[in-house]
Parts: C-alpha cells; structure tokens; sequence
C-alpha cells in the first residue's frame, strides 16, 4: 500500500467523522495504527500523518504504550473545535463568545463599512424572509449575514476568525433554527439591520447580545440534537 496525500486525507476524514458523528466520544480510545490500514487499505505513513495532523489540532492525544485518544473538547485547539459535534457545553461555549464577538463586530462594521456592503444586508435580510422554510438555505443566509458583517470591519484578526469557524458557525445557526425558531432570527437581524441602516452602533451591538442572550436562555429548555436527558459532553 504506497503512500500518498489523498490517503493521508481519507484516514483525516475517517476518525473526524467519528468524533463528529460522536461514534468515538471525547475519551474514547480510536482504532489502532493497524485497524485503520486495514479498513481503509492505506500505509501506516498515511495513518500517521493524518493522526499528527489531528493531533496538532488538539483533538486526538497519543499516549505511549496505550493508544490514541479523542481529546476532551474543553482541552482542544481553537482549530480543533469544529471537529466536534455541537453538544450542550459545546453550544454554549460558541454562544458566550458570540455574545462578545458578533456584537462588536456589528458595531465596528457601522464604523468601516461601504454603502454596499449594507446594500448586501439588506438583500441577504430579504431572502432571508423568503426562505424560512427553507431549513438550510435559511442556516446560510444567516450565517453569510454575519460573515458580511465580518468582512466589514476591515478587521484582520475579526475576518480569519470568522473565516476559521465558518463550519461551526454554521452548524450553529441550524442548531439556532430548530431550537429557537427563524421567525426570533428574522426579528433580531431586523433590528440589527434597522441599527446599522441607522448608523446606531450602540444600538445595534444591543440588539447583537439581546439575540445571543435570548439563545442562552433558550438553551436552558432545549435537549441538543445528538444528546439525550441528561447527557453531558464531558
């Protein structure tokens, strides 16, 4: 079995997929060197890159003379957090930062931004009214009304970190869309909206963290998809 870079990916792909699907949890010991050469019929190079890059990413832990472990979400990278399914500490880990970010970020993007940029806004809110039924287009929609936002602030730091989360953002928006609603979405990035059309900064990073709050509040009420009565991600 030779060694090649799409093999390298396919095994990457493989154990992600298991820690996202939760089939191997934070704790759980992974397959063996062996048993993924086997079950993928790829080298041992192939595997072991792909380990080292998971492990890079703090989201697998080797342990000599024991065997390669999935990494507790809370003691990962922040480049290995998408690698994990969206569980109850995990949604609320994303939403205590969105609290800070999103709303600083629509505060700063009324500083920087273009006429067409909120032009963009303003097209993006209206299909976003249009697809509600639409589970998925509607997830894209308002993550990509964030993530114009972002580009909007002119911000290096704020744009890579957008740019890196992009997954998680937007598994985050259809968790957001089956436990709080799209009809609360539709308010809140109306008002957004409205804030910044206004050139309201205050206004509009108050609006940013009443929606996140009204999510963390939600959250209280709500058994995650994935997750049963009582279940926690540690």
């Amino acid at each position: 079995m030779a060694y090649n870079v799409q093999a390298a990916d396919l095994v990457f792909n493989y154990i992600a997929g298991k820690i996202k699907n939760r089939e191997w949890l934070p704790g759980a010991k992974i397959e063996t060197e062996e048993q993924l050469c086997r079950k993928l019929n790829v080298s041992r190079t192939a595997v072991r890159q792909a380990i080292e890059k998971l492990s890079a990413y703090s989201v697998l832990r080797k342990i000599q003379g024991s065997g390669t472990y999935v990494q507790r979400y809370e003691d990962t990278s922040l480049l290995g957090l998408p690698f994990y399914l969206t569980g109850k500490d995990v949604m609320v880990t994303i939403l205590e930062f969105r609290l800070m970010f999103d709303s600083y970020n629509a505060e700063l993007f009324i500083e920087k931004c273009t006429d067409k940029e909120v032009a963009l806004l303003e097209e993006n809110y209206r299909q976003m009214k249009e697809s509600v039924g639409d589970k998925e287009k509607f997830r894209f929609l308002d993550n990509q009304f964030h993530g114009i936002i972002a580009k909007g602030t002119r911000n290096v730091i704020i744009m890579q970190i957008a740019n890196l989360f992009n997954g998680l953002f937007e598994e985050h928006q259809l968790f957001l869309y089956d436990s709080v609603g799209p009809d609360k979405a539709i308010y809140f990035h109306g008002m957004i909206l409205d804030a910044i059309k206004q050139k309201n900064a205050e206004l509009a990073g108050i609006y940013s963290r009443m929606s996140i709050e009204y999510s963390l509040k939600q959250q209280e009420k709500k058994i995650l998809p994935g997750q049963s009565e009582g279940e926690t991600d540690e």
